[in-house]
């Protein structure tokens, strides 16, 4: 029998973290690999942990921190129960065991995150994408993020990335520039959507690294990064149609 045709999305579509790792990204392969599985999103590919359950229950703990402990044992009593369930399919108990271990990092880690000055809240269910020279961008956060200033409420987003990625020190800057990279498209997307609700500001935007321990704000200054997402996005619109 025939294969069928791969779905494919005729315009440039990406999400925020696809384009953050595209950017971070060292080499043309890697860069086509991530555009091809944007545009090709049922395209055969390995199984991929979503950590879908550890990031709503770590956004949780941010937005109601008196809440952590409650939160982060339901969340784990649940996740269990899916990882021993022998009926679960084998990526949903994978899923499951890599949820338990975030969720129990994040619990260990959250002090030294330092995110006290910051206040989060539910996020708008169906954000607008951000549309950069051509291309869709697809903006999910976690959270939105506040900072208290005189002047009034400051306002960024928060994403939560949980994957271990690679090792080593190379694979350890990539992760941080990509991360860096994702708080300025989080604060271009607060700047296109969210000024009712605050002044826009980059440091305001956070992406907490679960695995690493870390939090990455948006910089000072945008403008350099802001440029780069820009040209990658000229030359992603470009490209596209032969990906």
């Amino acid at each position: 029998m025939a294969r069928p045709p791969a779905r494919q999305r005729p315009e440039p579509r990406l999400s925020a973290a696809q384009l953050a790792d595209y950017l971070a990204a060292t080499s043309q392969l890697s860069q086509l690999g991530i555009l091809r599985g944007a545009k090709y999103p049922g395209e055969a590919r390995p199984m991929i942990i979503q950590y879908q359950h550890a990031r709503r229950c770590i956004a949780a703990c941010l937005i109601t921190p008196e809440n952590t402990n409650r939160l982060a044992t339901a969340a784990i009593a649940d996740l269990e129960r899916r990882r021993d369930d022998p009926a679960s399919r084998p990526l949903v108990r994978e899923d499951a065991r890599r949820s338990i271990e975030t969720i129990q990092t994040f619990q260990r880690s959250v002090n030294a995150l330092d995110l006290r000055n910051v206040r989060f809240v539910a996020a708008p269910a169906n954000p607008n994408p951000l549309l950069i020279h051509g291309v869709e961008v697809s903006v999910f956060p976690d959270a939105l993020a506040f900072t208290n200033h005189r002047d009034g409420d400051r306002i960024g987003q928060l994403f939560v990335r949980c994957a271990i990625g690679g090792e080593g020190d190379a694979a350890e800057n990539r992760r941080a520039d990509a991360n860096q990279h994702l708080a300025t498209i989080a604060h271009m997307h607060a700047v296109e959507n969210l000024a009712g609700r605050g002044t826009p500001h980059s440091p305001t935007s956070v992406v907490v690294d679960v695995m690493r321990e870390r939090a990455y704000r948006g910089p000072v200054s945008t403008t350099l990064r802001v440029r780069n997402i820009e040209a990658a996005c000229r030359m992603i619109s470009a490209i596209w149609p032969d990906v």
